[in-house]
């Protein structure tokens, strides 16, 4: 008679950390396209999960309930933004022009600004009971990318351009990126990133004409 051992039948294999890790990804891209389409208060585990191709039980094992799957996707934005951010401005600090050039391509990179992840954005910042966690969550952020940008345009300003006032051109710059992002959320994938880029340059070439070119 065949011992009971041999006749069990063999134990699923384990999940690693690689899966766990990408099933949490999967649930954080499949947030990232039920906010854009149904809003933040429209969002629901349920709609996660079917976005995701997972059961409700995985998305709330892995992020305990519905606001914090919420604070999670928001985080991993800011995360994304920033290390992208700070990438593009990396080897060049002594170079405002470049700086400021990097961060225009980046800012309409559609790895970090499809009308899906900016509609994120504005989801968090809009909705005014979620205002609160974006200001907690991706203030600090916020708060030094438009510091990043005076700083640069002061460097640009010392280099003959007295009449320039590094803030006014730093909200300038910001809010001329913030129109566009916004017409991202409309157009979606038709919109026109290669003329964001060269609005964006007019507008610099108006202020620091030696160095910008606004390119028709």
């Amino acid at each position: 008679m065949e011992s009971s051992a041999n006749t069990r039948p063999p134990a699923p294999p384990r999940r690693g950390p690689a899966a766990t890790e990408q099933t949490r990804a999967a649930i954080l891209a499949a947030t990232i396209k039920v906010i854009a389409q149904r809003s933040l208060s429209g969002t629901t585990v349920e709609r996660v999960a079917l976005a995701a191709g997972v059961a409700p039980g995985t998305v709330i094992l892995h992020f305990k309930r519905k606001e914090a799957l919420l604070v999670a996707v928001l985080e991993e934005l800011a995360r994304e933004f920033e290390q992208a951010r700070q990438a593009a401005l990396a080897g060049a600090a002594k170079d405002p022009v470049a700086a400021l050039n990097r961060l225009i391509d980046v800012t309409f990179d559609p790895a970090v600004s499809d009308a899906a992840k900016v509609s994120v954005w504005y989801a968090f910042w809009g909705e005014a009971g979620s205002r609160g966690v974006y200001l907690e969550r991706a203030g600090a952020i916020d708060n030094t990318y438009q510091a990043d940008i005076q700083k640069i345009c002061a460097d640009l300003a010392r280099r003959g351009y007295d009449h320039v006032q590094p803030e006014a051109a730093a909200i300038g710059l910001v809010g001329t990126i913030e129109y566009f992002w916004q017409e991202i959320m409309v157009a979606g994938p038709g919109f026109d990133r290669a003329r964001a880029r060269r609005t964006v340059r007019a507008y610099l070439a108006s202020l620091f004409p030696q160095h910008f070119t606004a390119t028709p």
